[in-house]
């Protein structure tokens, strides 16, 4: 049975293509996020979604957090990270969950001032106003994004 047997592969062949296939997702990714911006600047219509686009940033995405916690990439990347670094990865990720949340807030807070306010008072009452709602719902959903391999990861390793 030939068939299951493995072939000899060589190392630097096996790194040499996995070095091309990261470089192949990043640009995949940059393209993505660059048709995204051009179609928001060019033709900001609602008609005009950039579906497959996200459909392909989501999908990455999702396909590496699964393989990875198949793998236990995630654990091993945090305990090679908390043995070397003075912060704890899941203190960094603490901190980027709530940078990115209040940046995100601040972006939505103030184009509704901007775009929707009517007047000086009013743009100050549609800045707080969405500033704070956006605050309620992007910082758990951003620590959300930031602790699921980790949690996946937890959970694996009980097993």
């Amino acid at each position: 049975m030939r068939w299951f047997k493995q072939k000899v592969k060589d190392e630097w062949i096996e790194q040499t293509k996995n070095k091309i296939y990261k470089e192949l997702y990043v640009l995949v990714v940059l393209l993505c996020i660059f048709s995204i911006v051009y179609k928001e600047i060019v033709n900001p219509e609602p008609s005009n979604l950039p579906i497959a686009e996200l459909l392909i940033l989501a999908g990455t995405g999702i396909y590496y957090t699964i393989r990875g916690w198949q793998f236990g990439i995630f654990s091993a990347e945090k305990e090679i990270h908390d043995r070397s670094s003075r912060i704890p990865m899941t203190a960094k990720n603490f901190i980027y969950a709530v940078a990115v949340g209040i940046g995100v807030s601040l972006y939505f807070g103030i184009r509704s001032a901007v775009v929707y306010g009517e007047g000086t008072s009013q743009s100050v009452y549609y800045f707080f106003l969405t500033s704070a709602g956006s605050l309620m719902i992007y910082i758990p959903v951003m620590f959300l994004l930031a602790f699921i391999p980790f949690i996946f990861s937890r959970e694996k390793n009980v097993e």
